[in-house]
């Protein structure tokens, strides 16, 4: 018996030990498990608040950079109606976007660049575009100019790209070229209790359009053409021939004269009874409301068509080629007889009176600075091959102005009595009368014309002149426009 009790333990005991070590195993144990678990909640909420701070970090900037590009987009030339903001010339100019933001909290130091002293008059503020209920406040925006290092404001030039400080300037042209503004764009973006600030150069995106003019320059492509009131009257008779082929007369009578007015106003062209126009008339360009209906009172004949034409004519005041001088007055009167040989002449007025004539020897050019006067009974062309006073080519008369006093200039043109005149006159600033028994062999071109035939003064087109002194100016005009600004470089702003 006794070894039996000593098998199975002492007395009072425990098979597994002494009595309460169970109990504080599991305390430990229960105790161990709540540290673990503790631990574990403080690392989840630790990381939530780290994920939560780096995501409200994230959304800072993104907002920050919604500010920056809705600055870009309210600068720009085509933004939206009602939404541009105008972009100022002072130095001190700047706009402020607010979202979620208010101009109190920009003046109270949610900027620490607003400067009071400068803000008035100068300084605009304008509520975000962005609207609705799902509407993202993403915080405040800065526009301003960019400056150099001296406090000048910054522009793009629109011709190489560079930066200057130079606003604009004139070209070769005379236009004012105006260089666009280099702008800074700072903006604040806020989530929460996070805030980020970037900074973003705009740099405006310049388009450049060149057109190229065509401008041509026909003084005698007409026989008869007025910058206003062209008049046909008193039996007057206008046809043409070809000096090329001989003298007026016989088989070479043609029909191919074009009386021609850039005017559109009513009855510009007049054709009266018993006169006659031997080819066609135009009035002013339709597009400038020309209308040969109206514009042509024709009361006589005349055998072509009547219509428009398709643009203004260009007809500029003669230049005076360089080295001509001045010679003063032509005056020829009585039984004199004057010859010009081959070249080029500049008078101030020509009067050709009595029985006086004036020959031309070659090709000769005369520029005619006050009025012209051609009166009596003889003046003419003498060419080498043809028969005198038979080439209008030989003889180009421009009525134009003084290079060295605008009041001298060439406003009236008369040529009367029994004196033809074979010559192209081109006086765009001149009244022109053809009348008495003259005829004019060649073209007139002035601010009107008139041919009066009372008296036997026909005028026959030389087809010869036709091109002859045609000149094309071809002119490349430039123009630069700012269609928007583009982000050329950002930094994020520590503070």
């Amino acid at each position: 018996m006794r070894g039996r009790h000593l098998l199975l333990g002492t007395r009072g005991g425990s098979p597994l030990g002494p009595r309460g070590v169970v109990l504080v195993i599991t305390l430990l144990l229960v105790g161990l498990l709540f540290v673990m678990a503790t631990t574990m909640i403080n690392l989840a909420s630790s990381d939530y608040q780290v994920a939560n701070n780096e995501s409200q970090s994230i959304q800072a900037l993104f907002n920050a950079d919604a500010g920056v590009e809705e600055a870009k987009m309210r600068v720009s030339p085509n933004a939206p109606t009602g939404m541009g903001v105008p972009i100022g010339t002072d130095p001190r100019w700047r706009v402020y976007l607010l979202s979620g933001t208010t101009q109190t909290q920009i003046q109270g130091g949610l900027d620490a660049t607003y400067n009071a002293s400068e803000a008035t008059g100068n300084y605009s503020y304008y509520n975000t575009v962005q609207t609705g209920s799902n509407t993202i406040q993403w915080g405040w925006a800065r526009i301003q100019h960019k400056f150099d290092g001296g406090g000048n404001i910054l522009y793009q030039d629109v011709t190489t790209g560079a930066d200057t400080t130079t606003a604009s300037w004139v070209d070769g042209g005379g236009t004012t070229i105006y260089n666009p503004p280099i702008l800074i764009v700072t903006a604040e973006g806020i989530q929460g209790s996070v805030r980020r600030q970037i900074s973003a150069e705009y740099q405006p995106i310049v388009s450049t359009t060149t057109t190229t003019n065509r401008v041509v320059t026909d003084p005698f492509g007409n026989a008869i053409h007025g910058k206003s009131t062209i008049f046909i009257t008193g039996n007057a008779r206008t046809d043409s021939y070809d000096s090329r082929i001989g003298p007026y007369g016989g088989t070479n009578v043609h029909h191919k004269v074009d009386v021609s007015t850039d005017s559109v106003l009513p009855q510009e062209i007049k054709v009266n009874t018993n006169s006659t126009v031997d080819g066609k008339a135009a009035v002013g360009p339709a597009s400038l409301g020309g209308d040969p209906a109206t514009g042509i009172d024709n009361k006589g004949d005349i055998t072509g068509t009547t219509t428009t034409e398709p643009s203004l004519w260009n007809l500029p005041l003669s230049t005076i080629p360089a080295g001509v001088t001045n010679q003063g007055p032509l005056t020829i009167a009585g039984n004199t007889t004057k010859v010009l040989n081959e070249g080029t002449y500049w008078f101030s007025s020509i009067s050709i009176t009595g029985n006086a004539q004036l020959k031309i020897q070659g090709a000769v050019k005369i520029f005619v600075t006050g009025n012209i006067l051609i009166n009596g009974n003889g003046t003419g062309n003498a060419a080498p091959v043809l028969t005198k006073f038979s080439k209008a080519e030989n003889l180009l008369i421009y009525g134009t102005v003084d290079p060295n006093n605008s009041s001298n200039k060439c406003t009236q043109v008369q040529i009367q009595g029994n004196g033809d005149l074979y010559s192209a006159v081109y006086a765009p600033a001149a009244s022109i009368m053809v009348s008495g028994n003259g005829n004019v062999y060649g073209s007139l071109s002035g601010n009107t014309v008139t041919v009066n035939g009372s008296h036997g003064a026909n005028f026959h087109y030389d087809e010869a002149l036709a091109n002859l002194g045609e000149s094309v100016t071809t002119s490349s005009v430039t123009t630069y426009a700012t269609t928007g600004y583009s982000r050329y470089s950002w930094h994020e702003i520590a503070f």
